[in-house]
């Protein structure tokens, strides 16, 4: 799949990636109600710009799967879904980061 994933503040998206691969931003505009993030190990999101995530999970714990290419994706620490990620900033291996919001 190819494209930006926009939303607006009453809407919320949900994304299960299953053998997939996402290229794009997700919620750039930080204007969605919810968007949620959910990739297998066999699943490969391509960060095209800014993205704002509610929930993160990820099947690859090393966050392999997230070709960054430098961009910034910011996840709300306050979900319970992100516990995962401690509330910590993870630098990615594209010299992006994953920053708590």
């Amino acid at each position: 799949m190819k494209g930006d994933v926009t939303a607006d503040k009453i809407s919320s998206v949900t994304l299960n990636l299953v053998k997939s691969t996402l290229e794009g931003t997700l919620n750039g505009e930080n204007t969605a109600k919810l968007m949620s993030l959910t990739l297998d190990e066999a699943s490969v999101w391509n960060v095209t710009g800014t993205s704002y995530l509610t929930d993160l999970t990820d099947a690859d714990a090393t966050l392999s799967n997230i070709i960054d290419n430098g961009n910034t994706i910011y996840y709300d620490a306050s979900s319970s879904a992100n516990s995962w990620l401690g509330g910590n900033t993870i630098a990615l291996s594209g010299g992006g980061q994953l920053v708590p919001a």
